[in-house]
């Protein structure tokens, strides 16, 4: 029959346990750093857009202006009035809260992936540790039911032994030889001595602080 150590089964077992943390840990860092992409590739994007949404609102604006005779010259030069500058710095201005609106919405989402991140890895670890802990204590109750039945299995093998011990002395009469070191007294011993008696008397003594 194959042996095997309990102690090696446990620790294969918490070693697995490990192996499934790390993994759920590789996992989340894995799914975080894909989601600080994402988000960073869509702020660029809405950067982009809101800056070429400015750019071609301005340049109706300008239009606008120029066909009302209220501006002359080129989008890309200084403002020639009071209306022109004052459109540019409109355009400015609601650029300005555009791509603050969408750096904060960025900031957020990248807040929110992050402690969601940090709540999976904390209940890996939890979960990892919970696992290890009901291992331990499967370990110590397996020693424990190992140690009783071991504990069980001696008491029944030197019962039996003394009580067949005991059964020859009476059908022979003395104490075999093979009997003396199981019964403790000297071989020949008679049943008619008092060491027979106190014999079965150790017998119900030693039978009830085992039980």
């Amino acid at each position: 029959m194959e042996s095997f150590n309990i102690d090696e089964l446990y620790q294969e077992a918490e070693n697995r346990r490990l192996s499934a943390f790390e993994a759920a840990q590789q996992d989340s860092l894995s799914r975080l750093k894909s989601n600080l992409n994402s988000i960073e590739t869509t702020y660029r994007s809405g950067v982009t857009q809101a800056q070429n949404a400015a750019r071609i609102s301005a340049l109706g604006q300008e239009e606008k202006l120029a066909a009302a005779g209220l501006s002359s010259g080129s989008a890309y030069t200084a403002p020639t009035t009071g209306y022109t500058e004052t459109s540019r710095i409109a355009a400015d201005n609601n650029l300005r809260t555009n791509l603050n609106t969408l750096s904060a919405k960025k900031l957020q989402q990248e807040q929110n992936a992050r402690a969601s991140t940090n709540t999976e890895l904390t209940q890996a670890m939890q979960d990892y540790y919970n696992g290890v802990a009901d291992i331990r204590l499967q370990l110590a109750q397996s020693k424990i039911d190992q140690y009783n039945t071991d504990r069980e299995y001696n008491y029944n093998v030197q019962k039996t032994a003394y009580e067949q011990a005991m059964a020859r002395w009476e059908t022979y009469g003395v104490v075999l030889p093979a009997d003396a070191a199981i019964l403790g007294v000297k071989a020949g011993t008679r049943t008619a001595t008092s060491s027979y008696n106190n014999a079965k008397l150790a017998l119900e003594r030693w039978k009830a602080t085992l039980k």
